[in-house]
């Protein structure tokens, strides 16, 4: 049994022509199932280039059928014996990697400067990276990530 499509009423004939709206619902549909995880990026592609080149519903169906009706409504149960989160390993936020990226920038002009005058120059760069630094090391142990 397949699945109805999304926001199109179920006593529609299957060999009814869909338009650029039930093309495009259908999309949003795995687009939301993307972004919960359900499909991978692959399928995602698949299933919505076969969703944009659909002329029937027959064609559009089979691509939601494997999916929950709406969107984020079917908690996933725990698993049994699962661990918890290792504790101590964190991913870096937005602040740390801008942070990081900028310090990478400072650090090679500091290093260009450098070999330019043929001597090691003062490392300027521990100034704005070291304040910069500690505003995120601060944010980070009070719980604050922006």
């Amino acid at each position: 049994m397949s699945a109805p499509l999304p926001d199109v009423p179920e006593s529609r004939p299957p060999s009814l022509r869909v338009g650029d709206a039930e093309r495009q619902a259908v999309v949003d549909r795995l687009k939301a199932a993307l972004d919960e995880g359900r499909l991978d990026l692959t399928e995602f592609d698949e299933r919505s280039a076969l969703a944009y080149a659909a002329k029937t519903e027959a064609e559009l169906v089979p691509l939601t059928a494997d999916l929950p009706a709406q969107p984020g409504h079917t908690p996933r149960p725990p698993v049994p014996g699962a661990e918890a989160p290792v504790r101590g390993k964190r991913r870096l936020g937005d602040s740390e990697a801008t942070w990081l990226r900028i310090g990478i920038i400072l650090t090679g002009i500091w290093a260009i400067t450098s070999v330019t005058r043929g001597e090691f120059v003062f490392f300027w760069p521990i100034f704005p990276l070291g304040i910069w630094g500690l505003f995120i090391l601060a944010n980070r142990l009070t719980g604050r990530r922006h």
